[in-house]
């Protein structure tokens, strides 16, 4: 009797070692890009104009240690180190057929019209994949006509970034519902959502988190701007709290990568402390907004729900490639 109990205690406490080296790993590659991250470096840092590609190699720039957990039978260690995403199959039952590049911003204040680039791409219902282009050119027609059924509320302009009111009218202009707005990070609430099939919205301080992804001879120490970001992805903890989880943010300045809850609850907080805005959004395809008026409507409604991240204006365009803040 007591030797299958030590051996079933055995049994548990390898499992057990597994899932903490799996998930050291997972918490080492937070700091590394995924293979689709861009690059984009600046044409003329003064204009602050950028390429459609991010930047290569940010890991080696930063001189990461390979990892050395072995990799599950049946995978390659590039593959484990990755963290899964327990968002992407809900998502795709809830109509998102989300692209797998990420959008760069093409202006020094832009970080919002990429943003909302990726989601008219993933939210599209064309036969064909649009292109970023001409996603971006549909987002900017959107801008440039909502204004006469908001007006009274907001006024949307995203050549200077944009509002979080700006953001909910927009999203309402291409049939996307906002279902909830916090003004810090409720990762419950955003855990939730994102495996219910939800994607995200967040509005940051674009320094307190790009540093927790650089070396501490790396870091800036002044205060960023607010910065919008996309948030298409979970990794639960191996604990039962969701302030163990991991989240995947498609950034407009530096890509895509994993941050821990712990390190976007702090993004935000710097956000509300320096700026007097920040927050998360959930946001959901709304398939009844068809016409002009319903998703005009949509967009009315929309603005309740983004209040409490603020007033704010995010337009981020600091990137770990250029020197100065443009």
């Amino acid at each position: 009797m007591s030797f299958g109990i030590g051996s079933k205690l055995d049994s548990v406490m390898a499992r057990i070692r597994q899932a903490s080296a799996e998930r050291a790993a997972a918490a080492q590659s937070v700091k590394e890009p995924l293979p689709d991250a861009p690059d984009a470096k600046p044409l003329n840092p003064a204009e602050g104009r950028y390429l459609d590609s991010f930047e290569e190699e940010r890991a080696k720039k930063m001189g990461l240690t390979s990892l050395v957990v072995p990799p599950a039978p049946g995978t390659d260690a590039a593959a484990s180190a990755i963290p899964t995403n327990e968002a992407t199959q809900a998502q795709k039952e809830q109509g998102w057929n989300a692209p797998q590049t990420t959008v760069a911003q093409t202006s020094k204040k832009g970080c919002a019209e990429a943003t909302l680039t990726y989601l008219e791409q993933s939210s599209a219902e064309e036969a064909a994949p649009l292109t970023q282009q001409e996603a971006r050119e549909k987002v900017r027609n959107k801008a440039g006509t909502i204004a006469t059924g908001v007006s009274d509320q907001v006024d949307v302009n995203l050549d200077d970034g944009a509002t979080p009111a700006e953001m909910g009218a927009m999203l309402g202009s291409m049939g996307i519902k906002v279902t909830k707005g916090f003004g810090e990070c409720d990762t419950d609430a955003l855990s939730g959502a994102l495996k219910h099939g939800q994607m995200a919205l967040a509005m940051v301080d674009s320094n307190a988190l790009l540093n927790m992804t650089l070396a501490e001879d790396e870091q800036l120490p002044e205060t960023g701007e607010l910065h919008w970001l996309t948030i298409d992805g979970v990794n639960p903890g191996l604990s039962d709290s969701t302030d163990d989880d991991l989240y995947r943010v498609r950034d407009p300045i530096n890509g895509a990568y994993w941050v821990p809850a712990s390190d976007l609850k702090k993004s935000i907080e710097q956000a509300q402390e320096k700026h007097g805005s920040g927050g998360v959004m959930t946001v959901q395809k709304d398939g009844t907004a068809k016409t002009d008026e319903q998703r005009q409507a949509l967009a009315r409604s929309n603005l309740e729900r983004t209040q409490p991240l603020g007033k704010g204006n995010g337009g981020a365009s600091r990137r770990l490639s250029v020197g100065e803040s443009s």
